[in-house]
């Protein structure tokens, strides 16, 4: 499904749908980096 959205008056056509992943804590977060498996809050808890 397409994500629709008014820019400078005039309706944008965006076929890129964010997707949105659950972590394996509960907490739902955007990936925003290749091979990403956890949310960032996870990944800084490692370190």
């Amino acid at each position: 499904m397409s994500k629709n959205f008014m820019q400078n008056g005039k309706w944008i056509n965006n076929p890129n749908k964010t997707v949105v992943v659950v972590c394996e804590c509960g907490n739902k977060y955007i990936k925003t980096r290749v091979g990403q498996t956890a949310c960032l809050r996870c990944t800084a808890n490692v370190k």
